[in-house]
């Protein structure tokens, strides 16, 4: 077929030019990945530019003002194309069971997003990754009409017929790979078979089965969303010719680039150097606001900005999940200034995150030098567990320390009356980069800490004699 010559061209020159070098593969391999990343979430909307992404995934920067939802989305990304490159080298049939665990490390926890009920009200919805579909996922076009997808009852059967397909098509084949590609991305964006995340699963899967036919990764510029938008819309009208095309030509792309690198040519693109060079003016300038400042009330109005408020924030949604089990609970923020304590304290009958952010916020963008603090601690207790015969009170404290050139964060659990010892969390200086996606994952650590605080008071009572 015509349309495949050029195609089919470049394919055969890269394989009388493999394998390509250690140093070669690595080079254009980082830059596959790294546009295949940003692009892919960029065309579902993500905020992070190509630097902000290039940033996370090589230096594990975070990029200021971006929502955590979109760091997390890029770092799921990343960790999905290293098990699809993994899938690929396995050689196991690709199966439902193989995508849904593929879904699962693309969108990692669950979690809630906006969502309109039948009727139009506002409400939200709960992803959980790795699940099909529990509600419609139908979509409101430009034109004001509805466009509809598989039906929750519909998709577990069009899942199957569609994974007994492609693995009757790999079989005895009838289609020319990058057409295989091509129409496994569209039937499965037909079908949406999850209630997030379709967009880039379509793509990974696609990619997935180039790269088991010997075709380099294929990405999808963000910059070209309206004609691939447009090339899908022609699929849904029974003219499939130009979204093939789009595929076609994006796989040439790809081709071209990985011929350039086992030749040992430069695979820059022509505006590569200037993205290059405003991250690292980026990266330079906000590293050198911090360097050598020592602790004074703007530097305390910075940390906080930048990092102590997320982190604040963060914990609690993170410490509240263990509310239900207890019968009252309390938060409170309290601040030390040269050994001397002022407390704001929360609402006693509930944890009030806005009152106890307040303070905290008020407390650290203080410009009065009196004001420095020397200590800030977010203090929970939970009183009465529910469900023991011999209850018990639990308290929860994440306390920062701040010295002249660096800050420690503390973090202890212990039962109320007995008091306990903190542990050190984290120690850095003032100039240092804030990654928010670890903060994440240390507040989810933290959690889990006092998870099994919990669950050790639950089986001390269960096996305690009668």
């Amino acid at each position: 077929m015509s349309l495949f010559l050029e195609v089919d061209r470049l394919k055969a020159e890269l394989d009388v030019l493999r394998p390509l070098s250690p140093e070669q593969e690595a080079r254009v391999l980082q830059k596959f990945r790294l546009e295949w990343n940003y692009n892919s979430n960029a065309i579902e909307g993500n905020s992070l530019t190509l630097g902000e992404t290039r940033s996370l995934l090589l230096h594990g920067l975070t990029a200021s003002g971006k929502p955590m939802r979109d760091h997390l989305d890029i770092k799921g990304h990343n960790e999905a194309v290293l098990a699809l490159e993994e899938f690929v080298r396995s050689e196991y049939p690709l199966t439902e069971q193989f995508i849904r665990e593929m879904h699962q490390v693309l969108l990692g926890e669950a979690y809630r997003v906006s969502a309109q009920t039948a009727d139009g009200q506002p409400t939200s919805k709960l992803i959980q990754p790795g699940q099909y579909k529990t509600s419609p996922n139908n979509v409101l076009t430009k034109t004001g009409e509805m466009f509809y997808f598989a039906t929750v009852e519909e998709t577990q059967a069009k899942m199957t017929d569609l994974v007994t397909w492609y693995r009757e098509e790999e079989a005895t084949p009838t289609l020319h790979p990058v057409a295989l590609a091509a129409e496994f991305h569209y039937r499965f964006v037909r079908i949406h078979p999850f209630d997030d995340g379709n967009g880039r699963m379509s793509r990974l899967l696609m990619n997935l089965i180039l790269l088991r036919h010997g075709y380099p990764m294929t990405v999808i510029k963000n910059d070209d969303r309206n004609r691939y938008l447009a090339a899908l819309s022609a699929a849904d009208a029974d003219e499939p010719e130009p979204f093939l095309r789009f595929i076609i030509e994006n796989v040439e792309a790809s081709l071209r680039l990985m011929i350039r690198a086992a030749k040992g040519e430069s695979i820059d693109e022509p505006d590569d150097l200037d993205k290059k060079l405003a991250l690292l003016k980026k990266q330079v300038l906000s590293r050198s606001e911090f360097d050598e400042i020592t602790w004074n009330v703007k530097t305390q109005a910075k940390l906080f900005d930048d990092y102590i408020r997320f982190w604040l924030t963060d914990f609690v949604a993170e410490m509240t999940r263990f509310n239900d089990l207890f019968q009252k609970s309390e938060l409170s923020f309290h601040a030390r200034f040269d050994n001397t304590v002022n407390v704001a304290q929360s609402p006693p009958a509930a944890i009030d995150t806005n009152t106890a952010l307040k303070a905290a916020d008020a407390r650290f963008n203080s410009l009065d030098p009196l004001d420095l603090m020397s200590q800030a601690m977010l203090l929970f207790r939970w009183e009465t567990f529910r469900g023991l015969a011999e209850t018990f009170d639990q308290t929860v404290n994440l306390c920062f320390v701040f010295t002249e050139r660096r800050f420690n964060l503390l973090f202890a659990v212990y039962e109320s009356q007995h008091g306990g010892q903190s542990q050190s969390v984290i120690e850095a200086d003032y100039k240092t980069s804030y990654d928010l996606v670890r903060i994440h994952e240390i507040n989810h650590q933290l959690a889990t800490k006092v998870y099994e605080f919990i669950a050790s008071k639950v089986t001390e009572a269960d096996s305690a004699p009668s």
